[in-house]
């Protein structure tokens, strides 16, 4: 029997999450969920970096109160941000949230200096304003004083390790996020990096996700009363933890769906592949767990009901998700329709009303009720879904015949059926704490409790049970798919 602790940090919340494995049996325990979400500061979106740590220090002091023998400790976070640290260790200022405004008209910047040819065939890697890149030529075109005096560079999940036991360094799947890490070659970018300008000191050493590389702070064993941890790098983007816990038997030809704040939409691959076809459908060659490279797209997700959430709940009006979901059931389908990843959604804000908007520049009926604004959410999310599970098939040559659905937005039962009636695919839906799944069992193969990705998996479709989802009224959702067409 091993225990595992997982810092789980997603972009809305975070958890710590006890594991145990026994028995090739994984059972998953949350010990502590708080709150996240980027905080303005003088005009600008940041993270709240200190607040995280200590709510990541709570919950270690609650597995501590248990007295368990722990094996190891992870963080993962989301992708693309970073922290800076001077030479003497100490953070220079708040970390900057993707969603801040600072990127907004960087492409223009950029691509007068690289083609965006040039950064496709160097990285692999989604256009998006706010990749690391961009953030880091957008705080050089800005003569960010930050930048000139930065020693190192520490993704988020590595700023938080670096917290946790002092260990510098990016592992491997949260660097290829970047947009200056070169998937072939398995390093930085380092031709970018020179031609961009950008300081080569800053971009610390690359890991693989399963390394050890420390134990506990003493400082924090002090504080807490706690034993040296182990502290192991697993896979720190939180995508590349979830698809490590996809349940695919590997004689199926599958697409995954990783459903949260944002939706990663992909495939895996054994190795990158960068084509102009790639590169113009947008999709992204990040590292995965065992060496794998993640071929996905990046699509909002769950974002626009979270943020319509947030606007009612500003007039008043806490709507629970059951609530919403129910409304959106009763609602007409494909009444008005949206593109998820338009720049208009990007940042928060009044999202119901940003909907509206497009729909009214569409010459569409304007969504007036909650349930009227879901479930316009949810088609154009699905129909996305259908986009690109066609382009991913034009693009890699092979047939999905099924998605695997993982993560927090697994739970919304309308999503799962309305996912399955657009792809016109069955969806297996499961585990909904992928990711945490993914990050404890990657720790569980860094001590030699799981030789490798299949073992892995097969202790996934051991531990947890999937619910499958059929195609239905696929006539009339091939009607629907062809507005959206016509509209996105």
């Amino acid at each position: 029997m091993k225990y595992f602790l997982a810092v789980d940090l997603g972009a809305s919340s975070g958890r710590v999450m006890l594991g145990k494995l026994e028995n090739k049996q994984l059972a998953l325990e949350e010990l502590h969920r708080f709150d996240n979400g980027g905080i303005e500061v003088c005009g600008n979106l940041h993270w709240d970096i200190l607040a995280l740590f200590s709510e990541i220090k709570q919950g270690l002091s609650i597995a501590n109160d248990r007295a368990l023998p722990i094996a190891g400790i992870a963080v993962d976070t989301w992708g693309v941000d970073f922290a800076l640290l001077d030479r003497h260790g100490s953070f220079l200022g708040f970390p900057y949230h993707h969603r801040d405004s600072r990127t907004d008209n960087v492409f223009e910047y950029a691509f007068n200096q690289v083609s965006r040819s040039e950064y496709y065939a160097s990285t692999g890697i989604q256009f998006i304003p706010f990749n690391t890149v961009f953030q880091l030529l957008a705080m050089r075109h800005n003569d960010d004083p930050a930048l000139s005096v930065a020693d190192r560079m520490l993704l988020t999940p590595n700023a938080l390790t670096y917290m946790l036991c002092g260990d510098i360094s990016a592992e491997q799947t949260i660097a290829s996020t970047t947009q200056a890490y070169n998937p072939v070659r398995d390093e930085w970018a380092w031709d970018l990096i020179d031609r961009l300008k950008l300081p080569r000191d800053i971009f610390p050493e690359i890991k693989p996700p399963g390394t050890v590389v420390g134990t506990l702070h003493e400082s924090i064993c002090r504080e807490l009363n706690c034993p040296a941890w182990p502290v192991i790098l697993t896979g720190a983007h939180d995508t590349a933890s979830a698809v490590a816990a996809v349940p695919a038997e590997e004689n199926t030809s599958w697409a995954y769906l990783s459903s949260g704040t944002w939706s990663l939409f992909g495939c895996e691959l054994d190795h990158p592949l960068l084509t102009d076809e790639a590169r113009e459908y947008q999709f992204t060659n990040e590292k995965g767990v065992g060496g794998k490279t993640r071929f996905l797209t990046n699509i909002m997700g769950m974002w626009l009901i979270q943020q319509s959430r947030a606007a009612w709940r500003k007039e008043g009006n806490d709507y629970h998700f059951d609530e919403l979901s129910e409304w959106a059931q009763e609602a007409e389908p494909f009444r008005s329709l949206i593109n998820p990843n338009h720049p208009s959604f990007m940042p928060p804000g009044d999202m119901p009303e940003r909907i509206r908007k497009f729909c009214h520049d569409t010459s569409q009926p304007e969504p007036q009720t909650p349930g009227q604004v879901i479930r316009c959410a949810i088609d154009s999310l699905v129909f996305r879904y259908r986009q690109t599970v066609e382009n991913l098939e034009k693009v890699t040559g092979e047939t999905v015949e099924v998605v695997h659905l993982v993560g927090g937005g697994g739970k919304d039962k309308l999503i799962n059926q309305c996912a399955a009636n657009a792809l016109q695919r069955p969806v297996l839906v499961g585990p909904t704490e992928a990711t945490s799944t993914g990050n404890i069992l990657t720790q569980a193969m860094a001590v030699g409790e799981v030789a490798d990705l299949k073992e892995m998996r097969d202790i996934v479709r051991n531990s947890f049970s999937l619910e499958r989802y059929e195609p239905r009224e696929t006539q009339l959702w091939d009607e629907g798919y062809r507005k959206y067409q016509t509209i996105c």
